[in-house]
């Protein structure tokens, strides 16, 4: 199986899960290599992850060193803390497919952070 880190989609919220692994199942299909990275995140999990996204900024460092490729918003302002986003990589040149599928399964995909899969406007759900 080309997918890995499934394990991590276990605390979505259970429609959110239903729809990533639908786009996970056409990943499956299509032999498209998916590691799964991240799923629910507790809010310190968040609050680590926006620190060291400040902490790039700050430094410059922002896309540039591995450990300050992603964004991160702050603690209760991310899907993540709710179930509700999920992140994903896939080799590039599969990307542009890969946002395709997600977005079809019902997703926003961000174009400043393609791994991060969302319900779209679920702040106002919160």
């Amino acid at each position: 199986m080309a997918i890995e880190g499934r394990l991590r989609l276990s605390a979505l919220d259970p429609e959110v899960r239903n729809a990533a692994e639908w786009a996970l199942g056409w990943a499956d299909y299509y032999q498209v290599p998916v590691t799964v990275t991240s799923g629910f995140r507790s809010w310190a999990d968040q609050e680590r992850l926006y620190t060291n996204y400040q902490q790039c900024l700050a430094a410059g460092r922002f896309g540039k060193d591995e450990d300050c490729m992603y964004p991160a918003n702050a603690p209760g302002d991310s899907a993540h803390n709710y179930g509700w986003a999920w992140d994903s990589v896939v080799p590039e040149p599969y990307q542009a497919w890969w946002d395709y599928v997600r977005r079809a399964a019902g997703f926003e995909v961000l174009s400043n952070d393609l791994i991060h899969a969302q319900v779209p406007n679920w702040r106002q759900y919160r």
